[in-house]
């Protein structure tokens, strides 16, 4: 079981976790850099928001 840190809740992430979870699922559905890129920047702009959401949901945003 992962080591819980102090002060921090279990469904927080970092800007940098999120993008990590970004990844992966870009990997797994085959998504192209640019895409990646972009998703990567609304990360930067708004990490909590989009640790709420789901990658769909950002795929959604940064194809159109």
């Amino acid at each position: 079981m992962a080591e819980k840190k102090e002060g921090r809740r279990a469904d927080d992430m970092s800007a940098e976790e999120v993008k990590q979870f970004w990844h992966g699922f870009c990997e797994r559905k085959g998504i192209d850099a640019v895409t990646r890129a972009r998703g990567d920047a609304k990360i930067d702009e708004d990490p909590d928001y989009w640790a709420d959401q789901t990658m769909m949901r950002l795929l959604d945003m940064v194809s159109t």
